[in-house]
């Protein structure tokens, strides 16, 4: 059984409201910043690598074990927070290092990559593969759950879906839980460059803001926002710029929320390059 919303409901109605959901989420969330306007191919409850029912039954599943492993009532609320916020930067920093790129400076004759569509899914993969680490990391740190490792593996199913021991996403896990916060994040940028070549020509600066983007998420997702806030101060040190923003002023925007201008909460190419250095 679950509590949602005040009502108490089992697990084949938690899933119709999950459907609901799917169809009806708002699309413009406030002056400046909107949330994705193709509710079936963005919602928190689509993921990469699942359908939307699998992914349904799998939101199902993932509410009923946060709730009772962390003994709270808001299952659903947190992982469609989180998981819209985590949606939102992976599918925006996809963007800034091969879309972006291309359109600024074309593309490179001497790089072959695979089928447009087959590199994007692995590319997001990776970038999903590395939040879902930093995501845990941030959460076990601030003592937002009881248990690090029972949640980066609860994120795991949740994002990824069933991950093989044995396969290049539980070794990449592995490898990235073994580094230090800075040698994650260059490992990171490694994976990218062997997975998408074209992202090292993307602003030096970008990777630098990503981890705290992803904790920012976490905070968000936890109702942690003074936590969200000196991760975004750290942002700010990086680059300076993110305040000058007349739309969302350098504010942080609930998770899933996006501004028109700016980009933020993962900047654009040209508010990166103008400030970049």
């Amino acid at each position: 059984m679950f509590v949602f919303s005040g009502f108490r409901c089992g697990v084949r109605n938690y899933e119709q409201i999950c459907l609901s959901w799917l169809h009806t989420r708002r699309m413009v969330v406030g002056s400046g910043a909107t949330r994705p306007t193709n509710p079936s191919r963005h919602s928190f409850l689509k993921g990469m690598f699942m359908n939307a029912l699998e992914s349904v039954s799998c939101c199902s599943t993932a509410a009923e074990e946060f709730e009772h492993h962390e003994q709270r009532s808001d299952g659903l609320r947190v992982i469609e927070s989180l998981c819209g916020g985590l949606t939102l930067i992976r599918d925006a920093l996809y963007v800034r290092i091969h879309t972006d790129v291309e359109h600024r400076m074309g593309r490179d004759s001497m790089i072959f990559p695979l089928s447009e569509e087959k590199s994007e899914r692995t590319t997001k993969q990776e970038i999903e593969i590395y939040q879902i680490v930093v995501t845990a990391d941030a959460a076990q740190s601030k003592g937002y759950v009881t248990d690090g490792n029972w949640f980066r593996d609860w994120l795991i199913q949740l994002r990824l879906g069933n991950v093989d021991s044995n396969s290049r996403a539980a070794r990449h896990i592995g490898y990235y839980v073994s580094k230090s916060v800075s040698d994650q994040r260059l490992a990171f940028s490694n994976v990218l460059a062997r997975t998408l070549p074209e992202a090292i020509r993307s602003p030096l600066i970008l990777l630098r803001l990503v981890p705290a983007a992803v904790q920012i998420s976490a905070a968000l997702a936890f109702g942690k926002s003074v936590d969200a806030q000196h991760w975004r101060h750290e942002q700010t040190e990086i680059l300076p710029s993110i305040a000058d923003c007349y739309r969302c002023h350098g504010n942080l925007l609930e998770n899933g929320e996006q501004c028109t201008m700016c980009g933020n909460p993962l900047w654009t190419y040209e508010w990166l390059t103008n400030s970049d250095g």
